[in-house]
Formats: structure tokens, C-alpha cells, sequence
């Protein structure tokens, strides 16, 4: 009998490998496994789907199901357990630290008890072949529009909320700096967010994108000490909706502390973007940002001073430069993915270019 319990308990675990397996292989197939080679070492689907499946049930439950998979800046799995939750792993790239992962971790757990819409961490950080683990809860929720005026304003309500509720860790959990606050003297670009993108094989042509970056720099170091905890890819792809509501935010790895302005004028860049859609230019107009920042300022009950402004419009073109510097080497090495020169983040630096975004 035991031997028949253990036998009918690895057919079950055959199958819930082969079914994350499907999903492995099909974005393998999309796109080349880079990415998982860097992390893991492997680019073969069943090798990937194995070693995650070992790591969450190992810690965490039997997998009854994969969810969904999703290799980018790292590699993020959705796995349902034989308990019926279900759990979203991240296996993050060397760019990233135990403490900063933990320090997230907290911000998280912080504002779940907080009663925001928060995914709960549900073990610490973990090292994961040449990556660093983390598994948490999975919130579901639908998709929206960031161009409808409603969501907008949630979307722009939803990062107070998260930033006012964030304050009583200020100065006590070491978030860590955005990229874009780098200290004087730094190379002006970093490491990019995701390994198919090669700033300096793709240096020619991108003159005009660096002279804005450059400026936005300047601007950026007067940035002083005072600061927030706020979430740097906020948008709809990273939230989900229940009518007009955010219920769930994703992302996590993006949240650092910054002043509030550099944060909202970040976000009025990005806030409609959802890379996943179909849409051509998914990324807001200058019309749009504006409104963002004025919705924002609404529900703040108040007005960025002339010094704050200053910040978040140079945090603003600053993020428009370096989205135009990705889809400038994935136009110069992946043609057949990039968006053309007049969409995208080339369309919106040369829209808004040096011109104040708020006047």
C-alpha cells in the first residue's frame, strides 16, 4: 500500500512538472532562454520547471499546478499548490543583494498588515543555482486601462497610499536608492534591467538620448535627504484592478526610497504601460503625464514646490531617456521585436524633450 502511495504521489508530481514544463518551453520558444541560462545555467525546459518545482515544494508544498511563467529582468513563476493556494517564486539576478531583498520583504509584510493590497512573503530570501529566490503569495486581480481617467486616478491614489502608509519605515528599513539618484561621478548609464539590452554595443546613434540623460543627471543631484518609500515601476502591468480598485501589486523588487517628487515624476512616465499588450505605444502622452501629476497633487492636498517640480521633471526625463536607450539597442541588435522610431520611449523623449513637464 505504501509502495502504491508512493508511486501514485510521483505520477502526480510527473504531471505537475510537465505542466510548468509546457509553460517553460513555450517562452523558451518565444524568446531566447538567456536570461534562464544566466540564472540557472540551463536553457532546457524541463531542467528549469525541475528546479523550480524542487525549490517551492521543498519549502512551501506539493505543486499541483504551474500558472503561469514569465522570464525578463529575472525569472517569475506562478505555481498552484496542492492546498489550492497559490504562490509566485522570483529567482532574481546577481544585480541584487540578500539584505536589499529581505529589507523588501519587510516594506512588504509592513503594509499587508497595513491592509494594502500586498502580496505576504512567505520565505526569506534564499540563494537558487547563480540567482536569489523569493516566494510569496499570488494575488490575482483583472487588467486595466491607464488611459481611462478613472483608473488614472487610482493608479495615482494607490502610490500615496502606498507612500504615506510606507512613512513609519523610513529611516528604519534600508530599502536602497532608485539607479536613476546615482552619486556624482558615476558612468551615466547602469547595468541594464534586462540582459538583452547592450548599452555600450549600441552606443552609435544614441547621442541625442545621452545629452538628455546627462542633463536629467545634472538636475537629479539636487536631490537632498529627504525621502520616501515608494514603488519605481508603478503601472498597470504591476497592479491589478477589481473594477476601478487596485487589488494586488506586483514588482516588488522595485521599491526603493527616494524623495516623493522623483518618485511621481517617474511613475507620469510609465503609469499607462503594460508590455504585455498587444498595443503599439503603450506609454503615456505628455498630456497624460501631466494629468497624472495633477491627479496626484489632488489627492495629495497640495502643490510640489519649485524645487520638488524640479526634481520630478528631471526624474521624469531621466526615465524617458533610458527607455529611449533600450528600445535604441533592441532597434540596433533586435529589429524584428523593436518598436519603431516615431513610438514608444523614442516618441515620448522627443515629445516632452528639455521642456518643463510642469509648469
Amino acid at each position: 500500500m505504501r509502495d502504491q502511495a508512493q508511486r501514485r504521489s510521483g505520477q502526480r508530481e510527473n504531471v505537475a512538472v510537465a505542466q510548468l514544463v509546457t509553460l517553460v518551453r513555450k517562452a523558451c520558444e518565444e524568446w531566447d532562454p538567456a536570461v534562464e541560462r544566466a540564472i540557472l545555467g540551463t536553457g532546457e525546459a524541463d531542467e528549469i520547471a525541475t528546479m523550480i518545482e524542487s525549490f517551492v515544494s521543498s519549502r512551501y508544498g506539493p505543486i499541483a499546478d504551474g500558472v503561469f511563467y514569465r522570464p525578463g529582468v529575472g525569472i517569475v513563476a506562478g505555481l498552484r499548490v496542492s492546498d489550492h493556494s497559490e504562490v509566485v517564486v522570483k529567482i532574481h539576478r546577481w544585480n541584487v543583494s540578500f539584505a536589499r531583498l529581505a529589507a523588501v520583504q519587510k516594506v512588504q509584510a509592513f503594509l499587508a498588515d497595513k491592509g494594502l493590497p500586498v502580496p505576504r512573503p512567505l520565505t526569506e530570501p534564499e540563494p537558487l543555482v547563480n540567482g536569489i529566490a523569493t516566494l510569496e503569495e499570488l494575488r490575482r486581480g483583472g487588467r486595466a486601462s491607464g488611459r481611462d481617467p478613472a483608473i488614472r486616478r487610482a493608479i495615482a491614489g494607490g502610490l500615496h497610499d502606498f507612500i504615506s502608509a510606507a512613512t513609519p519605515l523610513v529611516g528604519h528599513v534600508d530599502i536602497g536608492a532608485p539607479l536613476l539618484l546615482r552619486p556624482v561621478g558615476a558612468p551615466l548609464w547602469f547595468e541594464p534591467h534586462d540582459v538583452r539590452f547592450d548599452f555600450d554595443g549600441t552606443a552609435d546613434g544614441a547621442g541625442w538620448i545621452d545629452r538628455f540623460a546627462v542633463l536629467a543627471r545634472r538636475r537629479l543631484e539636487k536631490a537632498g535627504s529627504n525621502v520616501v518609500i515608494g514603488h519605481f515601476d508603478w503601472r498597470v502591468e504591476n497592479l491589478a484592478f477589481q473594477d476601478n480598485d487596485i487589488c494586488a501589486i506586483y514588482d516588488w523588487d522595485s521599491v526603493c526610497a527616494a524623495p516623493e517628487a522623483v518618485v511621481v515624476g517617474n511613475t507620469a512616465a510609465q503609469f499607462t504601460a503594460d508590455w504585455t499588450d498587444s498595443e503599439d505605444d503603450p506609454l503615456p502622452s505628455v498630456g497624460e503625464m501631466r494629468s497624472f501629476v495633477s491627479d496626484y497633487e489632488l489627492i495629495r492636498g497640495a502643490r510640489f514646490d519649485a524645487a520638488e517640480r524640479e526634481l520630478l521633471d528631471a526624474a521624469n526625463l531621466f526615465l524617458c531617456a533610458y527607455g529611449a536607450r533600450c528600445q535604441h539597442s533592441d532597434m540596433t541588435k533586435h529589429p524584428e521585436i523593436a518598436r519603431t522610431s516615431d513610438s514608444g520611449w523614442y516618441r515620448l523623449l522627443r515629445e516632452r524633450g528639455d521642456r518643463a513637464l510642469i509648469d
